[in-house]
C-alpha cells in the first residue's frame, strides 16, 4: 500500500494576526472549507479538521464541517482531528459520522482522543481526575455501535441503553489519536485500531519506539494489519528565507491564549533547532521537507502522514502556496522514496 499524505486544520484563530490583520470567524471557517476541496483537487489522500471548545478555535464539531467539504469534492477521505471522545456521547458521534459517511459516499473516517486541552471537561461535567477511565467506556461503546444494529450497553459515565437501534448504519474507519504516551500506543495496537501520532517535540527514535510498543501490543493480542499515522506541523516555502520568516506566527499559534491556558512559547533558538533534520517541524523548502519526511519514513515506517497547514494567523496566500507544494512537488517525491 502506498504512503497517505494529507492536511488537517485546527482551526485555531487570531482574531488579530501578527501582521495586522483582522480574521472572522466566518472568513476562516471557509478558508478550512477551501483548503479541503484544494487538497481534493490536489490528489491529497486525506483532509482532517479538529474538535476544540474554547474561542481561541472556530470548529466545535467537525462532522458539518467535513460534510460541507464532502459536497464539493469526490476522493479525498474525511476525518475528524481528533474527535474529543472523552466529553461526549458515543451515540452522537457515531450517528454523526456515519450521517457524513452517507454525504460522502463513504470517505468519513473518524480519529478519537482524549483531549489535550481542559476547556471540554468543565464545559461536558466531565472528572477530568477519571479523563482516562470515561476514554475506555466510551471508546468500548463507540466500538460497540459501530458494529452492532441493536445494543443493549451499561456503564458508569453515560445512561445504560436496552436494545437500542443507533441508525443511521456506516462501517466508519476509526484511528486513535495519541500525542505521545505510552498507555496510548499499547491501547490501539491491543484493539487493531490505526494508530496516528503526534510528532511535535523529540526525534523519530522517540516516534519508533511508540510504533514499536504499538505493534507489539497489537501482535501479542493477535491483531494484523495495524497501521500508523504521523501528524506534524508544516509550511511548504518557497526559499528559506520565506520558511525563517514564519516564525512570529508559529509562536503565535502556540503561545498560551489565556491565564491557566494549554500552549507553551516557542523561542526563537526553539523553532530554528525544531526545522532541522531529525527533528519535528517540517518547515521549509519542498526539498528540505521531502527530505525530512522520507527520512522519518525510514525509521518509523508509517502509512500515514498528516500536515497541518493552516496555524498561526499566516496569510491565506501563503498558505495555499504552501498547499500546492505539498501536493505538486513533496507527495510525488516522498511516494516516489519512501
Amino acid at each position: 500500500m502506498s504512503i497517505e499524505i494529507g492536511i488537517a486544520s485546527l482551526s485555531d484563530r487570531q482574531p488579530r494576526t501578527v501582521d495586522g490583520r483582522s480574521v472572522s470567524e466566518a472568513s476562516r471557517m471557509r478558508q478550512i472549507i477551501e483548503l479541503g476541496v484544494r487538497a481534493d483537487e490536489l490528489g491529497l489522500d486525506v483532509f482532517g479538521v479538529g474538535e476544540h471548545h474554547s474561542r481561541d478555535f472556530v470548529v466545535s464539531s467537525p462532522a458539518p464541517v467535513l460534510a460541507a467539504v464532502a459536497a464539493r469534492t469526490s476522493n479525498i477521505r474525511l476525518t475528524s482531528a481528533v474527535t474529543v471522545l472523552s466529553a461526549l456521547d458515543p451515540v452522537r458521534v457515531y450517528q454523526d459520522f456515519a450521517t457524513l459517511d452517507l454525504i460522502s459516499g463513504g470517505r468519513a473516517e473518524m480519529t478519537v482522543g482524549r483531549s489535550a486541552h481542559p476547556e471540554p471537561f468543565a464545559l461536558f461535567g466531565i472528572d477530568i481526575e477519571r479523563y482516562d477511565e470515561v476514554f475506555t467506556e466510551k471508546l468500548g461503546l463507540l466500538l460497540q455501535l459501530r458494529e452492532q444494529g441493536e445494543i443493549s450497553w451499561r456503564g458508569e459515565f453515560r445512561p445504560p441503553l436496552s436494545r437500542a437501534t443507533v441508525g443511521p448504519r456506516a462501517d466508519v474507519p476509526m484511528w486513535i489519536g495519541a500525542g505521545g504516551t505510552p498507555a496510548s500506543a499499547a491501547r490501539a495496537g491491543v484493539l487493531g485500531l490505526p494508530l496516528i501520532l503526534g510528532y511535535l517535540g523529540g526525534d523519530p527514535e522517540h516516534l519508533r519506539r511508540l510504533v514499536d510498543l504499538y505493534r507489539a501490543a497489537g501482535d501479542r493480542a493477535g491483531q494484523s494489519g495495524l497501521q500508523v499515522g504521523v501528524a506534524a506541523h508544516y509550511f511548504g516555502a518557497s526559499s528559506e528565507e520565506e520558511a525563517a520568516s514564519t516564525y512570529p506566527y508559529y509562536r503565535d499559534f502556540l503561545r498560551p491564549k489565556q491565564p491557566g491556558g494549554g500552549g507553551y512559547t516557542v523561542s526563537p533558538r526553539d523553532f530554528v533547532e525544531g526545522r532541522e533534520p531529525g527533528r519535528p517541524l517540517m518547515i521549509g523548502t519542498s526539498e528540505q521537507v521531502t527530505e525530512k519526511l522520507v527520512e522519518l519514513h525510514k525509521v518509523v515506517g508509517f502509512d500515514r502522514v498528516q500536515l497541518l497547514v493552516d496555524w498561526g494567523g499566516l496569510p491565506g496566500e501563503l498558505v495555499e502556496a504552501s498547499l500546492e507544494r505539498l501536493g505538486t512537488e513533496i507527495a510525488p517525491a516522498v511516494r516516489a522514496r519512501a
